[in-house]
């Protein structure tokens, strides 16, 4: 995850910078792995991120 196409996968929304609608939300957006189990973080990317692809159809933005 981040903020340049040339150093990472997918954008801060986990949008994939190299195919159009494929959206990652699980442990492997992460830019560096954390110390504790990181079932939650996961959990509120993926609803941040269903959020967001919501808030792009409504917009007819996908």
């Amino acid at each position: 995850m981040g903020g340049d196409p040339a150093t990472s996968v997918v954008n801060a929304d986990c949008r994939s910078w190299d195919i159009d609608n494929l959206w990652i939300c699980d442990g492997s957006v992460f830019p560096t792995v954390g110390g504790v189990n990181p079932s939650l973080t996961i959990q509120a990317i993926a609803l941040r991120t269903a959020d967001r692809i919501e808030a792009l159809a409504a917009r007819g933005d996908l």
